[in-house]
């Protein structure tokens, strides 16, 4: 183990000079590859029909979700190449990548999707293949549950034998990542959306990642996390131009599902921090806090309603954002960027709260996360309630007055 002197750390600037060239290749890979993915989906006729509850006119090319991919599978094997600047005591030092396994759960969610997208699977296959992926993140060697649980555990004085860590450790990945993939599949609904907020979640997420690798006392720790931020910002920035409104090609499953899985991994990667990682994840999943809150909220109001969570229907937060501003403006693609950009601002408070926790103590890291999750968690359910009342009174508003006359 390393132990460095505070002013013999390498810095901000140094580190990120060092993996700038990640963003750049996942830019230029995925800013390259959108245009033939929509070629490909076009001349296959894997296409997004449109319907009443859509609101694109025309048939839009799917697959945007493989371009994604690639750019940040791209950018992640650049880094691999890259010998970043150590400090002079830890020259020796053996820098971790981005490992197997999480390329290897990427891979197994892009496929899931491009094969929903392509042909349509039930949303039973789709989970499972949520379940490889995080399978496969429960059995690398990293163990980034066990650790994250048993040092939330050691935090308050708990020593949990190493069962009980491994099997709430592989729990604890399994409810990341289908939480992850499905808050952010559920947030992809208006053009533009998920990516720009994935993004923005990305950049919160990076100035987590670099100030962990800059403060800790080690070598190394949270440097796969950058690659990870930088490599998912340069695909989202280099798919946004076609992605927003209005859009000519979509990510589709392949893509929302993806975008889901790379932020929750990388949020996990922060409990390699030592000592502090249960406080960097907890701030982390306050910058990912806007596609959790659409997520409970549509949960709630299905809930209530008793329909499928699988469902589609148009009162998602996104949804109910763009109804208030069709009523200030009644072009509709103005409307539809005038939305998006509304979420990007939520998105952008979120992502602020949640980075400046970094500089606090553990404990009220925790009274912030457990106010902003309460108020989320309580008002989705007075979300959902409101919102089963109104359609119950529209319902009885609908149904004729019965004739008693005969």
């Amino acid at each position: 183990m390393w132990t460095l002197a505070a002013t013999n750390r390498v810095g901000a600037n140094q580190l990120l000079g060092d993996y700038i060239g990640v963003f750049f290749v996942s830019f230029v890979v995925c800013f390259a590859c959108a245009p033939l993915m929509r070629w490909l989906a076009t001349r296959h006729d894997i296409m997004d029909k449109p319907d009443t509850r859509k609101g694109h006119l025309r048939p839009v090319a799917y697959l945007g979700g493989v371009a994604l991919f690639l750019g940040w599978l791209a950018g992640v094997v650049l880094s691999f190449w890259i010998d970043p600047t150590l400090p002079s005591t830890a020259a020796d030092a053996v820098i971790p990548g981005v490992q197997f396994p999480i390329i290897f759960g990427a891979t197994v969610i892009m496929v899931t999707g491009l094969i929903d997208d392509a042909y349509g699977i039930s949303p039973r296959v789709k989970v499972g293949g949520q379940f490889m992926a995080a399978a496969a993140l429960a059995w690398s060697s990293q163990n980034l549950g066990m650790l994250l649980v048993s040092n939330a555990m050691g935090a308050v004085g708990i020593d949990p034998p190493f069962l009980v860590s491994y099997v709430l450790g592989a729990v604890l990945i399994a409810a990341f990542v289908l939480g992850g993939c499905n808050a952010m599949n559920l947030l992809d609904g208006l053009d533009g959306l998920a990516t720009g907020v994935t993004a923005i979640i990305s950049l919160g997420l990076l100035f987590i990642a670099v100030y962990i690798a800059t403060h800790a006392s080690q070598p190394g720790v949270c440097y796969p996390a950058v690659v990870m931020c930088l490599a998912l910002l340069g695909a989202t920035v280099g798919f946004l131009p076609y992605n927003f409104n209005p859009a000519n090609i979509f990510m589709g499953d392949t893509g929302s599902l993806l975008l889901g899985y790379l932020c929750v991994t990388t949020i996990l990667l922060f409990a390699e921090a030592p000592s502090s990682g249960p406080m960097y994840v907890t701030a982390a999943l306050i910058v990912y806090a806007l596609p959790l809150m659409d997520m409970f909220i549509t949960i709630s109001r299905r809930a209530l309603q008793g329909k499928p969570l699988a469902i589609a229907d148009k009162k998602h937060l996104h949804h109910k954002v763009l109804t208030v501003v069709q009523q200030l403006i009644t072009h509709p693609n103005l409307s539809v960027k005038l939305a998006v950009l509304v979420m990007y601002v939520l998105a952008s408070v979120f992502a602020v709260v949640g980075c400046s926790l970094v500089f606090l103590r553990w404990r009220y890291v925790s009274a912030v996360f457990l106010t902003v999750f309460g108020f989320i968690l309580v008002g989705a359910y007075k979300t959902g309630q409101r919102q089963d009342a109104l359609e119950q009174q529209i319902n009885l508003t609908a149904v004729p007055p019965h004739d008693h006359a005969s």
